[in-house]
């Protein structure tokens, strides 16, 4: 009977104990993108939508990503509350006026983006909406709209300059190394002169091509330590087995490049700088590449990136997804704002889960706040 009895209990634990592989799960995976249960208020939100955007003529497509992104998150909002309105679809680069061609009374989508834009005056357009309920979703840094328009922002900048603050916790001397696309290691090295009155060791720009083994031979002094070495061994007329020593002085690399030069970049500082560096990623957002569910060779790296581009849990009208692109992320975000703006009764105490990060409501701005992780042992870790 006793022998029984612990029989139970044992299969009872086992049952209850918790499987590896669904514990590593919970822990990287935090639900970083959901939408908000509200009851809308449907009479309250538009019953004419113009959707203003730029095409790229060199992109064979009949609409952008980021509307895209508007009408998924359109057609999935529209079957669960009934809301039907009438939408039109604007291509600015295809019309010569603006004031011609819009419903007066419609609610204004204007995309801004710079993927999208052919060197075209944006503002004969934007002149046209200042009577116009109209929301401006753009890319461009603040000072390229003007004070008087709702926008939604999602720049690049600003999460770069948020990285970099965090940086300063780790580092008082350390490197950066942009790409041909950003080029932006010199206004980074200004940013953390002002703010925390330290200086940038080295800088470099990675063009597409080069070694990553011999740009960190050269930034860690490696060379150095291999003509020494040779000197020693001509010196003594005997060969050396002497590691290469890399310059201690370093202690953080800032990259400002895209995913795939980082997955180059990373796994050559880990075999050259033995004793490990912190190590900041912010993405150049000139390509859509994706982080891994598992990515080794950006292992330990910190990093800061819309949760759409990370291997986060995604809405069920966004399963499956075979690519995920920023600007598809941007539509699909704007609309579910100008919804709760709409739609809502207490905005201000509305938080969105979006694609894009995290969004709040203050004082009539729309907030955006991207997501901070580290990628240990395979699991990302949120560090917002």
């Amino acid at each position: 009977m006793k022998n029984l009895i612990l029989g139970i209990i044992l299969l009872f634990l086992f049952s209850c104990s918790s499987n590896p592989e669904k514990t590593i799960e919970r822990k990287s995976e935090e639900l970083l993108i959901e939408k908000p249960l509200i009851n809308y208020k449907l009479n309250s939100l538009p019953k004419d939508i113009n959707v203003i955007f730029f095409s790229n003529p060199k992109k064979q497509k009949p609409f952008p990503e980021e509307v895209k992104g508007f009408l998924k998150n359109y057609y999935s909002f529209s079957k669960r509350n009934n809301y039907f309105p009438k939408i039109k679809f604007i291509n600015l680069n295809t019309v010569s006026s603006c004031s011609m061609i819009l419903n007066q009374n419609a609610y204004n989508f204007l995309f801004f983006l710079k993927n999208s834009i052919n060197n075209k005056p944006y503002d004969l357009c934007l002149n046209k909406f200042i009577s116009r309920d109209t929301l401006i979703i753009s890319d461009f840094d603040k000072q390229s709209i003007p004070n008087n328009y709702r926008s939604f922002l999602v720049n690049r900048d600003d999460d770069k300059y948020k990285l970099i603050r965090m940086m300063n916790s780790y580092s008082n001397n350390a490197m950066i190394i942009d790409n041909e696309f950003t080029q932006d290691k010199y206004e980074i090295g200004e940013f953390w002169k002002k703010e925390f009155n330290k200086e940038i060791a080295e800088y470099k720009t990675f063009y597409k091509g080069e070694s990553s083994q011999s740009i960190f031979s050269n930034l860690l002094l490696l060379n150095q330590s291999l003509k020494r070495k040779r000197k020693l061994s001509r010196t003594i007329s005997k060969d050396l087995d002497h590691k290469l020593r890399a310059r201690q002085d370093i202690d953080a690399l800032f990259l400002s490049v895209n995913t795939q030069e980082a997955r180059n970049l990373k796994p050559a500082l880990d075999y050259n700088y033995f004793e490990g560096m912190a190590v900041f990623l912010a993405n150049d957002w000139e390509e859509d590449v994706e982080f891994l569910k598992i990515d080794k060779d950006l292992e330990d790296i910190i990093s800061i990136d819309m949760p759409f581009m990370l291997p986060s849990e995604l809405p069920e009208d966004l399963e499956p997804l075979k690519n995920r692109s920023r600007n598809f992320a941007i539509g699909y975000d704007a609309f579910q704002i100008v919804m709760l703006m709409k739609g809502t009764r207490n905005l201000n105490t509305t938080t969105y889960k979006g694609l894009t990060g995290k969004i709040t409501f203050e004082k009539n701005n729309i907030e955006r706040e991207s997501t901070i992780f580290r990628i240990k042992n395979g699991i990302y870790e949120y560090l917002n």
